[in-house]
């Protein structure tokens, strides 16, 4: 055992762990900003720029970033080996963990930064590495992509409370998750494609309700209750009242139809 090396107790007996809350964001002394993690047994710590660990590989920001800069000069030859291809998907996990970190504490902006980065590495692989490498990532896109638009929507909301601008984002994402190109054979693909749908739709359904509904929407409600009492009578009188709504010609939808 060395002696010379510092014991980290006193610093983890200052900030003892507490689960839930266990998150902070604070700034260095020397300006970076960064999120520190207190994990049971020690202190995890993420850059809030750049790559997550602080480190810059072959002196740019990221691995994803050198290999741009290499298939932009010969977009024609450049190809992704195992090496350069494991260089990307361990990078991938560290901005994975910190925008997870983001999502967390409700920093939706840079929670959709860090997902729509690593999509653009899924793209990345798809145009320069093997079908099998590339699998390998695509698998987890509808994860990636339900992360990058709950992320999206929930800043809409926390910028300006557009709720019905969320609600249209959320319908995109579900609308972009179900049309991706199946992976034959992946049930891994298959399991995360059906969760982010899930997911989606399940926020989607808990942002609606705090939507205005319209008197049309309130009338067509009561026209299906009139008419599974059978009161026909009622029904009528509704539906004149769905038509004269509909007929106003300066009538402005207010809910969502």
């Amino acid at each position: 055992m060395q002696a010379d090396h510092e014991d980290l107790s006193p610093l983890l007996e200052s900030w003892k762990y507490e689960e839930g809350n266990n998150i902070r964001r604070i700034q260095t002394p020397e300006g970076r900003e960064v999120i520190q993690v207190r994990l049971p047994l020690g202190i995890e710590q993420y850059e809030v720029r750049g790559r997550p660990d602080g480190s810059r590989p072959a002196q740019c920001e990221s691995w994803l970033e050198r290999y741009e800069q290499e298939a932009a000069r010969a977009p024609w030859e450049f190809r992704l080996d195992e090496e350069a291809f494991e260089n990307l998907r361990q990078e991938s996990l560290l901005y994975y963990q910190r925008y997870l970190l983001f999502f967390q504490i409700s920093d939706y902006e840079l929670c959709a930064r860090d997902t729509l980065r690593n999509l653009r590495v899924c793209d990345f692989v798809a145009k320069y590495a093997s079908p099998a490498l590339t699998e390998s990532l695509e698998q987890y896109r509808p994860y990636i992509l339900r992360m990058h638009v709950m992320a999206k929507a929930l800043w809409r909301i926390q910028t300006d409370g557009s709720v019905v601008e969320a609600l249209d984002m959320l319908q995109e994402g579900m609308d972009q998750i179900s049309s991706l190109p199946p992976l034959e054979n992946n049930p891994i693909f298959q399991l995360e494609q059906s969760r982010s749908l899930k997911s989606l739709e399940d926020l989607h359904r808990q942002l609606s309700v705090q939507i205005p509904r319209s008197p049309a929407d309130a009338l067509r409600d009561s026209l299906k209750k009139a008419i599974d009492e059978e009161n026909y009578e009622e029904a009528a009188r509704i539906r004149d009242q769905i038509s004269r709504l509909s007929s106003r010609p300066h009538s402005k939808k207010t809910g969502r139809g």
